[in-house]
């Protein structure tokens, strides 16, 4: 999230009410087409809630309101231990492959948990298996948007363990991985492939589903 977007969602979170875009603007002192647009992207990311008045001004559409989306934040303790446990994990030859059986073996665990249904469709499209697997990445802390012209892309815009990804990205990118590989496996699905891209988009990471890409 760049520092003008934090600073929005700060200030809309200090004001803890809807508030409009132009009240937004004039507090913050930018444009309020500026602030329009970074309120869009906190939108799309889940941190903010757009909502309507309880009534229009005057004549036409009630105005759009902005909200500050309530959000449980994450134990510092666990979140400091995924970073140690990562930092650990990257001095090993075989960091990555160790790091992809972690995230199979996490897939394990949702599944033991009932956290991924296996499809009923035994060849599902493109666009089910990304739903599935955007449902499955969601409940688990993540925040996804997918892509209205690619079926097989999903672009993850939250991560739950971002600071020791961005410290060790070959490890704990690695984990990802092999969770999404092991949804898959543990679906019974053994036509989609993966292809993770860390970091690879403003804000988000990119994951590739489906014919093309490499497990």
């Amino acid at each position: 999230m760049s520092r003008a977007r934090r600073d929005l969602l700060a200030r809309l979170r200090a004001l803890d009410e809807a508030t409009t875009v132009e009240t937004l603007a004039r507090i913050s002192r930018q444009h309020p087409n500026t602030v329009r647009e970074h309120l869009e992207a906190l939108v799309d990311s889940g941190e903010v809630q757009r909502v309507a008045a309880a009534a229009p001004a005057g004549r036409g559409r009630p105005a759009r309101l902005y909200l500050a989306a309530d959000r449980p934040v994450a134990p510092a303790a666990p979140a400091t231990l995924a970073s140690v446990l990562a930092a650990q994990l990257s001095t090993r030859p075989d960091a990555r492959s160790e790091g992809i059986l972690a995230g199979k073996a996490w897939a394990g665990v949702l599944r033991g948990g009932g956290g991924h249904p296996a499809p009923e469709d035994p060849q599902p499209t493109p666009a089910a298996v990304r739903g599935r697997i955007a449902s499955t990445l969601t409940r688990t802390g993540f925040a996804t948007e997918e892509d209205a012209a690619d079926p097989t892309m999903l672009r993850l815009t939250r991560c739950p363990l971002l600071e020791a990804a961005r410290d060790n990205p070959d490890v704990v990118c690695s984990v990802h991985l092999g969770l999404i590989q092991g949804l898959l496996e543990d679906a019974g699905d053994t036509t989609t492939s993966v292809r993770l891209l860390p970091f690879a988009a403003d804000n988000a990471c990119l994951l590739h589903l489906g014919a093309g890409a490499e497990r």
